[in-house]
């Protein structure tokens, strides 16, 4: 049985201050080293912030930016490996990537397959990602925030063979109000956060690492949602789950933290089973593992209406594609900078 010592740290996040979130990280990273954790999980989109607007296009990074040269430095500084979701460029096109940096500075990547709800206005799903990382750990499955939420992520799962599931969310809710965004949505939206790495590590046999921001949610929503809806904080509820399903560690709601246990891996030699993944399958596309009370056809038919105006409004974007190629010459010119600077210090 082999046993891996994991964190997941649960942080505020500042909008846009790509360079204060990540220093704002860095005690709690090595908090976390200093406890013996080998894998430490970020919240999703941690160091750009969760803003959904345009001006979000503005903080995007290749894989040679400021978010990646960070984790390579905390990575190598305490042997350890690091994950983390940002806003990738890569062309023309934005994506929410999850990077997972070794201690030797090897990066691997996996890009959220769907761009939901409203996040469809500002970066484009991946749609066929396996979501499984290789690696000297083992074998390791990504589902980020939302993708959990879809049935096709049993097969990830499954299929790949995964020995540790991850989880990095920037889960949060609206205002509470009784005509676009009920209490209840929000008591079920608590629910969530924490059943649902229970409910994967007892189907799947799988320890899971979920990690969320925590504290306010200021932003805009783009459209008929910021008519509706205003934003208001993130959930919290970060947690350690054991393949049995028990919660080993886990966080409220505000509080910012870490928390390091250790976790058994399934086997290496797992043989895949088709019958998890036939019973993850939920109705309307939604897994069976999540919260019922979001597995309705009024919800997914809300949702993919909101992402088939966001896909149109990202496509027809010019102010995206200027953005993305800008940001990719800024991250190159800085990466020289880095370069240069390396040089002339031998």
């Amino acid at each position: 049985m082999d046993l891996l010592r994991v964190a997941a740290l649960q942080l505020r996040s500042r909008n846009g201050r790509v360079q204060d979130n990540l220093e704002h990280a860095r005690p709690f990273i090595r908090q976390g080293v200093a406890q013996g954790a080998r894998l430490l999980l970020l919240p999703e989109f941690y160091s750009t912030g969760y803003l959904q607007s345009p001006e979000v296009w503005h903080w995007g990074e290749t894989l040679d930016g400021p978010t990646v040269h960070f984790m390579r430095e905390e990575a190598s500084r305490g042997n350890v490996f690091l994950g983390a979701s940002l806003l990738e460029v890569d062309g023309e096109d934005f994506f929410n990537t999850f990077v997972l940096v070794s201690p030797a500075g090897r990066v691997d990547r996996v890009r959220k397959r769907r761009a939901p709800s409203y996040e469809s206005y500002w970066f484009r799903g991946s749609g066929d990602d396996p979501c499984v990382i290789d690696c000297s750990l083992g074998r390791i499955s990504v589902g980020i925030c939302a993708d959990n939420h879809f049935s096709d992520m049993a097969a990830c799962i499954e299929s790949s063979r995964s020995q540790l599931h991850l989880m990095p969310h920037c889960y949060c809710v609206g205002k509470a109000n009784p005509w676009t965004f009920p209490r209840a949505l929000v008591e079920a939206s608590c629910r969530q956060m924490e059943s649902l790495p229970v409910r994967y590590a007892r189907h799947f046999g799988v320890p899971v690492v979920l990690a969320n921001q925590c504290g306010p949610w200021e932003s805009p929503l783009p459209g008929l949602m910021g008519l509706m809806v205003k934003t208001d904080r993130f959930l919290g509820r970060s947690s350690i789950v054991s393949a049995q399903g028990e919660r080993l560690r886990a966080l409220g709601e505000a509080e910012e933290g870490v928390i390091v246990d250790t976790v058994a891996l399934r086997s290496a030699n797992h043989v895949e089973d088709e019958r998890l993944v036939s019973s993850a399958q939920g109705a309307w596309g939604w897994s069976s593992l999540g919260e019922p009370a979001f597995s309705t056809a009024s919800l997914a038919l809300k949702v993919r209406l909101m992402e088939w105006r966001g896909r149109r409004a990202y496509e027809r974007s010019m102010e995206r594609r200027r953005c993305a190629l800008r940001v990719q010459e800024e991250c190159r010119s800085a990466s020289s900078s880095r370069v240069d600077a390396r040089v002339h210090s031998i």
